[in-house]
Formats: C-alpha cells, sequence, structure tokens
C-alpha cells in the first residue's frame, strides 16, 4: 500500500481578509474566527505554483503539490519497509523547492502594506530562522527602528517584548531621517490594538487581547476583572507580530543586465557573482576601460540558473567595494511576470527543518502573513454635514463640512464596521440615535500628502448637531 506524509505545509494569512477593522484575527470570538476562516482563501489575491525546476524535483522525488485554503502543502511519498516515516526518494543534502508567488487581485496592493509604486520582489525561505511564539515564519523578522532611513505609510519597526515583539505602524511617510519614536507620537501607532476593557464586564468564554497576548473568560466576568487573575481568566495565543515587509524585499534581474559602475570612478573591475550565500563563485569576469573611468558593465549570466546570488565589484587589486555589492534574484520570468517573490524551501534547520536526525518527515508548518493597510477615511457629501455627539470624524478643513475626514488612518478588511457620525445617548437608552457610515471600497484609495487616503462618496445625513 502506498503511504503519503505531509512534508510540509504553509499558511498564508492576510489581515485584510481575517481580521475585524481594529480587531486582530486572533482576538475575535472563536465563533467569529470560524466564520471568517470558513470564507478566506488566500488563491484570492495570492496565485502560488512550482517553478519551472521544482516541478522536475517534485516529480524525480515522488512529491506532490497540494493548494490549500491557506496556502499549499507539499506531501512525500514514504518508504514501504521503514519503520519511521522516512521518503521514499531521500532528500539530498542540496535539495531545494521554489514557489512563485504572483498577484492576482488588481487591488493587492490597495489593500495590503506593501511599497505598490515599483512591484517589489521577496525573497521568503525556511532559511529565516523566524521562529516566535511558536510558529515558523518565512519571512525575515521585523526589522528594528532605524534613524537614519526613511519610513513609508504603513511601514513597521519592532521591540523586543518577551518571548515575542511589540509592532509599530508609520502613518504617514517619514524621511530622509524618521523622528525619535520614544514616546510614541502621532507619527506612530502600535499594533496589535488591545481590545480588553477593564471598565466592562465580560461574558463566559469571552476572548480579549491585551499586550499582544489573548485571554479567554473563564465565567462572567465582572468589570474592574484584571486578566492576569488565572481564576477569572485563561492565557491562550501569544501574538507573533511577524509580517512579509520591506526586510524581505531583493532586487530580481534578468540574465542580461547592466551594471552602473560610475560612481566608483574605476578604469578597471571584475564583476564576481556568488552562489546563494556561499563563497562559492559562478560567474567572474574583469572590464577595462582604455578611455576614463568606467560607465557600466554588461553582466551576462545566462548560463546561470534561476535562484539567489550575490554581486560584488573588484577594484583592480581585486579588493571587494561593498558599496556596489547586492544580492539579488535571477529570474527572467520572474522579472517579466511582475513575481510578488519566491517561497524557497530546502533542508532547514532546527525547528524548521524538514527531516529528523533519523531522517524522519517533521512535517513543519510554515506561515506568511501580510499586513493590511490603514488609510483615513474621507467622507465626501453634496452639502456641508451636521456632525453628531460622539463622532469618528472632523471636517478635513475648518471652513468645509462637506469632507469629512477620520483623525488617524484606519485599518482597511474584508469585514468589518463603518465608523459613526453620530454615538449613542447613553440617556435615552430606548432609543437609537447612533448614525454610521460606512467602511471604504477598496478600489477607491489615493497617496496625499504623505498619507494613505480612502474616499467614500454619500448622500446627505440627518444628525443631532454637537
Amino acid at each position: 500500500m502506498t503511504h503519503y506524509a505531509v512534508l510540509f505545509e504553509v499558511d498564508v494569512w492576510h489581515d485584510y481578509g481575517l481580521n475585524r477593522g481594529g480587531i486582530l484575527h486572533e482576538a475575535l470570538s472563536l465563533e467569529q474566527q470560524a466564520q471568517v476562516m470558513a470564507q478566506y482563501a488566500s488563491d484570492r489575491f495570492l496565485k502560488i505554483t512550482p517553478t519551472a525546476t521544482t516541478a522536475r524535483t517534485l516529480a524525480g522525488q515522488q512529491l506532490l503539490f497540494r493548494p490549500t485554503p491557506k496556502g499549499f502543502l507539499v506531501g512525500v511519498k514514504l518508504a514501504p519497509t521503514a519503520s519511521e516515516s522516512r521518503p521514499l526518494v531521500p532528500l539530498a543534502a542540496d535539495f531545494q523547492l521554489t514557489f512563485a508567488l504572483q498577484v492576482i487581485d488588481p487591488y493587492f496592493f490597495n489593500y495590503t502594506a506593501l511599497h505598490s509604486e515599483v512591484p517589489p520582489f521577496h525573497w521568503l525561505s525556511n532559511e529565516s530562522g523566524n521562529a516566535i511564539a511558536g510558529q515558523r515564519f518565512l519571512s525575515a523578522p521585523v526589522s528594528p527602528f532605524d534613524p537614519e532611513r526613511a519610513y513609508q505609510a504603513d511601514e513597521l519597526y519592532s521591540e523586543p517584548a518577551g518571548e515575542t515583539v511589540n509592532l509599530f505602524r508609520s502613518r504617514r511617510d517619514m524621511g530622509p531621517t524618521a523622528p525619535d519614536p520614544n514616546p510614541i507620537s502621532d507619527d506612530w501607532e502600535p499594533i496589535p490594538t488591545d481590545t480588553f476593557d477593564p471598565t466592562l464586564a465580560y461574558p463566559e468564554a469571552a476572548i480579549v487581547l491585551v499586550a499582544n497576548q489573548v485571554y479567554r473568560a473563564r465565567q462572567a466576568v465582572a468589570a474592574g476583572s484584571d486578566v492576569t487573575d488565572a481564576t477569572q481568566w485563561e492565557r491562550g495565543t501569544t501574538i507573533a507580530n511577524q509580517y512579509v515587509t520591506s526586510a524581505d524585499r531583493l532586487a530580481v534581474r534578468a540574465p542580461l543586465f547592466n551594471l552602473d559602475l560610475s560612481s566608483a570612478a574605476l578604469t578597471q573591475a571584475t564583476v564576481r557573482i556568488l552562489r546563494g550565500a556561499t563563497t562559492a563563485i559562478a560567474w567572474e569576469q574583469s572590464f577595462e576601460s582604455g578611455d576614463g573611468p568606467l560607465a557600466t558593465a554588461q553582466v551576462t549570466l545566462s548560463s546561470l540558473p534561476p535562484g539567489r546570488y550575490r554581486l560584488e565589484v573588484l577594484d583592480a587589486a581585486r579588493v571587494p567595494l561593498p558599496a556596489l555589492g547586492f544580492d539579488f534574484y535571477l529570474d527572467a520570468t520572474a522579472r517579466r511576470d511582475r513575481w510578488l517573490g519566491v517561497i524557497h524551501i530546502g533542508l532547514g534547520n532546527g525547528d524548521f527543518a524538514l527531516l529528523d536526525g533519523a531522517g524522519s518527515v517533521r512535517s513543519p508548518r510554515y506561515r506568511l502573513r501580510f499586513l493590511n493597510r490603514a488609510s483615513r477615511w474621507r467622507y465626501r457629501f453634496p452639502a456641508d454635514q451636521a456632525i453628531g455627539t460622539g463622532a469618528d470624524v472632523v471636517p478635513e478643513t475648518p471652513d468645509n463640512q462637506q469632507v469629512l475626514v477620520t483623525a488617524q488612518p484606519l485599518p482597511l478588511t474584508r469585514f468589518g464596521t463603518g465608523i459613526r457620525l453620530q454615538a449613542e445617548d447613553a440617556a435615552t437608552p430606548s432609543v437609537s440615535e447612533e448614525v454610521l457610515l460606512p467602511q471604504p471600497d477598496i478600489r477607491r484609495i489615493q497617496r496625499q500628502n504623505a498619507q494613505w487616503y480612502s474616499d467614500i462618496y454619500l448622500s446627505n445625513l440627518s444628525v443631532e448637531s454637537a
């Protein structure tokens, strides 16, 4: 009898489809989590396919590629006589699989917190070593704050927080050097948002989020409770706070390209290509100018297979010039078809390893997570619009109440709620005064004044003026 096992599985999460408004997926009730996940499918926005080389490897190694609602898995045919779950065809030391990521939703960058001006390419790998809170991420760790770089709206930085990290989102473009984030100002927003309110009572099984930690009420809890009281609250999931970010970006090159050397003022240079993260030379060529400094060098890499490489430039004394070197992914198809990136899976090490010390299948589960974009929600009315008590919007300019906008960016989610033009009046509980404004359409978003804005066009609404 033929037996297969899961060699590894990749879950692709996107907070746009899994969160509800400002509430993280893990902080939803269990019923809401199930409802949202039942309607979630990563293939709505992302196509994941084995590269041509990987398709041949899958066939030769008796491996199966299978899409799942949340990503994909690779199954492995097992040896029939081994007592352990060992692959029928042993995995070599240089075993590797590569999967292309292609965006199929034309509005993906409207609701995804990634650079969108030039479609970026990302290297995502089980060599990341990014294991946190019991999860294995293929993305690199979110970078700490760097005061010498510019940040775009929605970019993140991290700081250590026990077994996880705290994350902070940029509310606007900042640069060329970003302001000090301590203390947190209007420039930065801590995420995810805590959902616990100590002034409220909670029913049994209620789920709350506090400081990256999920808690579940063991029983009905009165107002004034403390989530660290284990008799009332059960500690649950720790939020890992890891996303695909600019730390995963990698240059992508076709086999033939021109390398700009004009800044180095070299009359002689050697261009060297190293394979992956090794020191193995895959290609090398020297260039010399008979008339002044070299302006460019034509790099021809048609003899090399697709993959990750490092380029180095050496001067006449064969000393590398670090300022001119860079890592890149070589693949004409990836560049032509504007891939979002690749998932690279090797044998892995430690908790990321595909096999244990005896060669048996470990079936690790890896994760990618995309952050949803945040924008200021801007409502446009045909005439001046009255604003009620407790509203979540303000006039965009003091002299124009035809355009109302949120004071800060709000997260965009597929499932969420609108915001208030007028709040309920606690003095009249039998009457509903609340007036809600709808959440934005992801198709209507633009950059303006270093921020993202979502425009919503409405007819005027009746409220009690504040």
